[in-house]
């Protein structure tokens, strides 16, 4: 069982003795396998459930699948409870930290699992590795230190024990203190097992620089820099499983993308994940995701993949994409009429130069065919617009005659040209420009080809954006080019990265990375607080690090240095053989010898895939070895025949090197960098067997020299801060209200519960900014300015729906928001108390929204659903019904009894711009018969505005939430920060305008009167 918060009362510490160690062990393997039993109950439980359920109704019966699908899920979520039980059961735990909060009078002790354990919901005796409070034992020795909880903020505490635990079949072998045993030391004992025991202790010893990157916001963009045998790897996997864990609300498995430069790679990812209790997670290729990218216009039977060439050299890099840019904005420019549009009849400009160069402008994000769509849709409005004029008198002839000369005036409604014409016209003029490549068949396409298909795609012919993954993970990511790094980045700008890499094993040398400044700077535009290095190795021996070193010292780059872990082993063997039977001979010796030693996993490394099947033939004769085929061979026990480039990202007890001549790797920085990743993947033995020609990288010793280093390039800003300064999330507002131990995170305010038994915290009045607005509660807007808005903004309120582009598109529901994505933006419908939900709306993908003032935490949350219809979707709460129209994205707020309280104005419920500052307004259809108030600082102040507009907001006063509410039992609280104003006079149109906004946000409570709209109202402050 999971536990991810502690009860509010206090586990008593336990004994620190061994026999206190070993009553402590039984306890818990008690309590596990107490779990196990329950868990093994349940599932056989299900199972029986779903047999009769499949044996007892027929595939026609609907409610039956219905039954069998909810049960089906049970069943699977109830195996996956097994495992963990299994797991715990296996070895309940590896580690203890003893603490004294600071904010507590008692000393606490947890110990830190692989999974938790509890007794109960309440009672944890193990805590899952994942858990806030368990980077104590990762990233700290005795003393004062502290652990951040997200959405609450950070605890100090004095870590007074920190203990890791050697346990073999429930039984306790030993244990050691951090500050009795050197964690280096503990760390050698357990890299000194095989490959596969490793994987099996790799929880227990990730270490304070891995756990730092583990466990960093997922909304930010990180690169990680690590050397051969740092734990690039293996930290992206654990990331994966820490994020699943501690952000469920934001990430689902299918939210991420994990990609590689090879199937087997991928193959060992994705077989390690499930143990680290990840399912469902998407892995491809590079390759792979960008013909995912390409959707309908990727036909497997007809187009195929292949090896980047000599070519790579220049379509992989920044250049080749820029010049791409270039061409696609050409190709535009010629798509697009820019000349303005005026009717023949009576002159009349419908759309001018200027205003078709400014929407092609505003909509730069979207592809040239949305462009063409939107203006088409601009100007029939426009065109419908004058025809019912009262002025010019239009017959039914003449205006369908209109209609059909300008619904397609800008072009056709789907583009129906191919994008591989196009990028063959691309080349062609790369060609003309003196920039020709060498090309492939037909039909056939590398990495780069793709990226740039991709590009072309989203860039031209998208018009249905697809939502792809969340979060991207990228191993070896040296090996491909920035021409990918950049299509990537465009085509899937809405969601957040971690690349992992080291630029000295970049085997590409021509077209990948070989330092990550250009990266750096796509990536990280705001700054290089995502950039992070891992220095230290644990992979190697030193005898087989200094080997590699040395080869690694014959190039002519600057590289990043290496810390191996002092961790002795057997030299590396160099073997002289005479002829290619006498290498096979030996090696087939070297692999019977370390397989009698108990080396479990073993790799033959040959130049390239053409050596590799000839070696793998003859060695096959004698010996059995595992798949080796890059297409379906997955990381396993056994002996592998491989090239180099297949051996990315893996490693081996035991590495032979066959035949390092110097023709196949002469004295240059690529393959310097070749045949350093070869050396790199063994863990406890290299061989290196030749004929005579050894490459001079291993003859001759490197010259002494001062190998420039590129360290100094990381961020140096603690990374709690810059997350906090990137997404503006306020540390000190807990989404939940509670601390990790379940007692209520205490603030500098007042806890107010409402008649919906929903508590929210607000903030004390004393530590209230002054609102920097000019304008006081009442004061009359010029009617100038109102003018002016009508002219700028109202507008739109007479364009069709495709020119804002407010219908849903999607929906993503999490157990606090419901978030529905247009083309504009994210609405964001949040469920406060049974008569209370907070509305925010961004431009963009889903995101962090921004909290500011009066963002608002929740102890106890209502009970609310969704319902998608064919035309609606709805939020439903005991008290309220929020109605969200899919066509035209506008809100109806209405009672339970379906009555519509109020509406947001269908042709444009919201909006956000302004030229010069940041401004939001947000439309409403009031009634003539309805009447409308705002209120001010005393609770009997109320001024009526209906065909008024008043400045709403307290200028020069603490900051107050400006509230409007109605007669009929409903009050909008506006989250402005600066400027409030109500128009609710018809001609200029009806809405709430909030300045220095740029994200719509407000609250809808439903008080019924209206002192129980008061009473919400106070529990916004």
């Amino acid at each position: 069982m999971e536990v991810k918060k502690q009860k509010a009362a206090i586990r008593p510490v336990p004994g620190r003795s061994r026999e206190a160690e070993e009553e402590q062990l039984k306890i818990i393997t008690g309590i596990a396998g107490e779990n196990l039993l329950k868990a093994e109950e349940e599932l056989s439980g299900l199972s029986g459930q779903l047999h009769d359920l499949m044996e007892s109704y027929g595939p026609k019966d609907k409610e039956a699948l219905s039954m069998i699908h909810n049960t089906q899920v049970m069943y699977s979520q109830s195996q996956r409870a097994l495992l963990r039980c299994r797991k715990a059961r296996q070895k309940p735990y590896f580690g203890r930290i003893d603490f004294k909060d600071d904010g507590r009078d008692q000393e606490e002790s947890y110990y830190v699992g692989r999974v938790g354990i509890a007794k109960s919901l309440s009672e944890p005796v193990v805590i899952d590795w994942r858990a806030p409070v368990a980077s104590l034992y990762y990233d700290n020795t005795s003393g004062r230190c502290s652990y951040t909880v997200k959405n609450e903020g950070t605890y100090e505490v004095d870590l007074r024990l920190k203990r890791t635990y050697e346990i073999e079949n429930d039984r306790l072998i030993d244990f050691f203190d951090s500050d009795v045993v050197a964690n280096d030391a503990l760390l050698t004992k357990y890299l000194a097992k095989n490959k596969t025991a490793v994987l099996g202790e790799i929880i227990a010893t990730i270490q304070a620089e891995q756990n730092a990157i583990i466990r960093k916001s997922p909304k930010m963009n990180l690169i990680v820099q690590g050397v051969a045998g740092s734990g690039k790897t293996t930290v992206a996997m654990h990331r994966i499983s820490y994020i699943l864990y501690n952000y469920e609300e934001d990430f689902r498995p299918q939210d991420f993308y994990i990609i590689g430069s090879n199937e087997i790679l991928l193959n060992y990812i994705t077989s390690a994940l499930p143990d680290l209790d990840v399912y469902g997670v998407r892995q491809m290729t590079m390759e792979q995701l960008f013909v995912r990218l390409l959707y309908e216009d990727w036909n497997p039977k007809l187009h195929k993949i292949c090896p980047v060439n000599n070519a790579g050299d220049v379509k992989g890099s920044s250049a080749w994409f820029k010049d791409l840019e270039d061409f696609c904005a050409a190709f535009e420019t010629a798509s697009i009429p820019r000349e303005e549009v005026r009717l023949e009849k009576n002159r009349v400009v419908l759309m001018d130069q200027p205003s078709i160069e400014r929407h092609i402008y505003d909509q730069r994000g979207l592809s040239t065919q949305e462009k063409i769509n939107r203006l088409n849709a601009i100007l029939m409005s426009k065109l419908e617009n004058e025809m019912a004029g009262k002025y010019v008198t239009y017959p039914d002839g003449e205006r369908k005659a209109l209609i059909r000369q300008y619904r397609q005036h800008f072009g056709k409604k789907v583009w129906r040209g191919s994008i591989f014409s196009v990028y063959e016209d691309f080349l062609a003029a790369q060609s003309d420009r003196g920039k020709d490549i060498p090309h492939h068949e037909e039909n056939v396409f590398d990495l780069y080809d793709l990226a740039a298909l991709a590009y072309i795609y989203k860039r031209i012919k998208e018009t249905d954006g697809i939502s792809e993954a969340s979060h991207v993970i990228i191993d070896e990511a040296q090996d491909f080019g920035m021409m990918a790094y950049q299509s990537l980045y465009y085509c899937m700008r809405d969601c957040s990265y971690t690349i992992m890499g080291d630029v000295s094993q970049n085997i590409h040398f021509g077209h990948g990375l070989n330092d990550w400044e250009e990266l750096k700077a796509l990536m990280l535009p705001d700054g290089r607080e995502g950039f992070c290095l891992l220095k230290k190795s644990y992979r190697n021996t030193v005898e087989i690090s200094k080997f590699a070193t040395d080869i690694l010292c014959h190039g002519n780059f600057a590289v990043y240095p290496v810390e191996p872990v002092l961790r002795h082993g057997h030299s590396v063997n160099i073997l002289q053989c005479s002829d290619e039977a006498h290498m096979v001979s030996e090696t087939e010796r070297t692999i019977r010898k370390w397989q009698n030693e108990g080396r479990e996993t073993i790799a033959v490394i040959c130049r390239d895939m053409d050596g590799a099947r000839a070696v793998s033939d003859m060695l096959g004769q004698n010996l059995a070895l595992a798949d080796s085929d890059p297409k379906t061979a997955g990381f396993s026990q056994g002996v592998m025949v491989l090239s180099v480039e297949y051996t990315k990202g893996l490693e081996f007890d035991g590495v032979i090197l066959y035949d390092p001549s110097g023709d196949h790797y002469p004295p240059a920085d690529q393959y310097v960098k070749l045949l350093y990743v070869a050396a790199t993947r063994a863990l406890h033995e290299l061989t290196v067997v030749h004929k005579g020609d050894l490459t001079d990288l291993i003859r001759v010793p490197a010259k002494e020299k001062s190998m420039a280093l590129l360290e100094n390039q990381a961020a140096k800003e603690p990374a709690s801060r810059r997350e906090r300064r990137l997404h503006k999330v306020p540390a000190e507002l807990p989404e939940n209200g509670h601390r990790r131990d379940g007692q209520p995170f205490q603030i500098a305010g007042e806890e107010i519960e409402s008649k919906g038994r929903s508590r929210i915290l607000r903030p004390d009045v004393k530590e209230r900014p002054v609102n920097p607005s000019l304008w006081h509660f009442g004061d009359c807007p010029k009617i100038s300015s109102l003018q002016a808005q009508k002219n700028c903004v109202l507008a739109l309120t007479h364009a069709p729906q495709g020119a804002i582009d407010l219908p849903i598109r999607s929906l993503k529901k999490t157990k606090k928001s419901l978030y529905l994505s247009s083309g504009q933006g994210t609405l964001r419908l949040t469920p406060l108390a049974p008569n209370m939900i907070r509305v925010q709306f961004k431009k963009g993908e889903i995101g962090p929204f921004k909290g500011g003032f009066w963002e608002r935490a929740v102890q106890v949350p209502p009970v609310w659903n969704v319902r998608a219809g064919k035309s609606v979707i709805q939020v439903e709460t005991k008290d309220l019904i929020v109605s969200a129209d899919k066509r035209t994205g506008a809100l109806s707020f209405l009672d339970r009894d379906g009555k519509i309280l109020v509406a947001e104005n269908p042709k444009i419920p919201r909006w956000i711009g302004g030229e010069n500052r940041e401004q939001t307004w947000n439309y409403f259809d009031w009634e003539k018969n309805e009447k409308i108030y705002a209120k001010g600082i005393l609770p009997d102040d109320r001024e009526r505005m209906n065909n008024k507009a008043r400045y709403i907001s307290f200028g020069g006063m603490k900051m107050r939430m400006p509230l409007v509410f109605s007669d009929r039992g409903y009050g909008i609280g506006v989250a402005g920060e600066q400027t409030v104003m109500c128009c609710a006079i018809p001609m200029y149109g009806m809405y709430l305008y909030a300045d220095g906004k740029d994200e719509v946000d407000y609250y809808f409570i439903y008080g019924k009167t209206y002192e129980g709209i008061l009473e919400l109202y106070k529990m916004l402050g």
